[in-house]
């Protein structure tokens, strides 16, 4: 017993001395550069920001945290970090940071968190120009544990929960990722494992759920995470001008109706790792990508409808699920899939996009009954993705319908008109079956075919103009 006081006695002396160790650093615009007092503390140092902002070129961003030290402002003070576009204004990479009081004004990222047991109290996060909005984010959590979020402001920004950031073994696992940035998560502790209390997205409360067998989302919801919940049900929401305005992961039953999510910097409405879902007449207008499904099965998008995205409407590794009536315009991807296996693309209506469909290495995908008008590329991409693609209308695109890299499709009963380029432009698609279609109104080609064609079946089409077609390109004509 007395040998086990001893050892409390001295563990105590040594956490006292430690922190009699720590040392303040005093920093301000005019003195000491904040990235100045980075370099140079050490563990359980305390940095004091004097009153004033923080900015290029004094700073040079973004400013690394490799330290557990604490940032909070000097008794008094209101000082401001403003960062510069395309830059993070903190990467936080030691364990145990802590961040008070700080305003943090952002033209892409407020913190890269990449370190865990992560402390934000009483921090303000601003978009500072919403010129800058696309990929802008107030706080990523990238794979860590146990960040701690408590009365937080986020004005036109939001954080964001995601896996650890890409790397070699996510390329080689093919683990399904965000694109270019940060691997989905493998992990529910990547979720779970965190506090957030007290904090706003715009005025509005910030919504954390988690573990719950039925949930309802609260409609005075600024922004919602849920994690870990059976059923999940969010109607009436409006979560625009945030980063992710809706992000719900690792649930099981999802229906999302009549929400709206415009003008935000990541995504709008974001499902991940879900095992069933109807997202029914939700709008996103203006974000960067408005309804991205990722990583889930047997989902629905209903009805939905995107305007002026960066990519309208989004699946990635998503399998047996559907966008049916849907309407997309004016986006750079109108509808997007990759990586998935059975879904169906029904009804929708797409206009005035660069590519209208984007179909990436997506197996038995099914387009049927789509309108694809106006687009400034291409109006449906078929890259390496077996697909049947019947009774559709392709109206005035440049191109109308490319389809290519090695795979047969079924090309049936679709109407071709007025694309300025070509209607169909076909390259190495042996086996496939071009039955049925009618071209009408093309300037330079109705179709366009190059490389191996054999055995793909040639009937019944109705041409307006004559095959453009390298010797190679033979079909079986009937």
């Amino acid at each position: 017993m007395k040998k086990l006081l001893w050892m409390a006695a001295f563990l105590v002396i040594l956490g006292l001395c430690a922190a009699a160790g720590a040392e303040e650093w005093t920093v301000s615009p005019q003195g000491m550069s904040l990235e100045e007092a980075l370099a140079q503390c050490q563990d359980g140092d305390v940095i004091l920001l004097e009153e004033g902002v923080y900015a290029q070129p004094r700073e040079h961003f973004p400013l690394t945290v490799t330290r557990r030290v604490t940032l909070r402002p000097a008794e008094g003070a209101h000082p401001v970090i403003d960062a510069p576009q395309l830059q993070s204004a903190l990467r936080i990479e030691a364990d145990g940071v802590t961040l008070e009081g700080l305003e943090i004004r952002l033209r892409h990222i407020g913190l890269y968190a990449i370190g865990n047991d992560m402390k934000v109290h009483n921090c303000a996060f601003v978009l500072a120009d919403p010129a800058w909005r696309t990929s802008s984010c107030a706080i990523w959590l990238g794979g860590i544990y146990r960040a701690e979020l408590c009365g937080c402001d986020f004005t036109g920004c939001g954080p964001c929960m995601a896996g650890p950031p890409i790397s070699e073994r996510s390329i080689s696992l093919q683990l399904p990722v965000l694109t270019g940035m940060f691997e989905v998560g493998e992990e529910i502790e990547f979720f779970t494992t965190h506090t957030i209390t007290d904090c706003r997205v715009n005025g509005k409360p910030l919504y954390y759920i988690m573990h719950q067998e039925q949930v309802e989302a609260p409609r005075d919801a600024g922004m919602l995470l849920c994690v870990d919940c059976g059923q999940v049900l969010a109607e009436g929401l409006d979560v625009s001008d945030s980063s992710m305005g809706m992000e719900i992961v690792y649930c099981q039953r999802v229906h999302v109706e009549n929400c709206r999510a415009d003008r935000c910097g990541i995504f709008g409405i974001y499902l991940a790792k879900c095992g069933q879902g109807l997202v029914k007449e939700c709008t996103v207008a203006g974000t960067n990508h408005g309804i991205d499904i990722r990583a889930c099965e047997n989902v629905s998008l209903l009805r939905c409808a995107a305007d002026q995205c960066e990519q309208g409407l989004f699946f990635s590794k998503v399998n047996y699920s559907a966008m049916i009536d849907c309407t997309v315009t004016e986006t750079g991807q109108g509808i997007f899939t990759a990586g998935g296996y059975g879904n169906l693309f029904c009804g929708c209506r797409v206009s005035c996009c660069e590519n209208g469909f984007n179909i990436q290495k997506d197996t038995e995908a099914r387009l049927i009954d789509n309108e694809i008008m106006g687009c400034t590329v291409c109006g449906v991409r078929l890259d390496r993705s077996p697909t049947v693609f019947s009774g559709n209308t392709v109206r005035e695109n440049w191109t109308g319908v490319m389809a290519y890299g090695g795979v047969p499709f079924v090309i049936q009963d679709n109407l071709f008109d007025g694309n300025r380029s070509c209607g169909l432009f076909l390259r190495g698609i042996a086996y496939s079956q071009i039955v049925g279609n009618r071209f009408r109104n093309h300037e330079k080609t109705s179709v366009d075919a190059r490389g191996d064609m054999a055995m793909s079946l040639w009937a019944d089409n109705e041409l307006d103009l004559p095959i453009t077609a390298e010797k190679t390109a033979v079909f079986d004509m009937q």
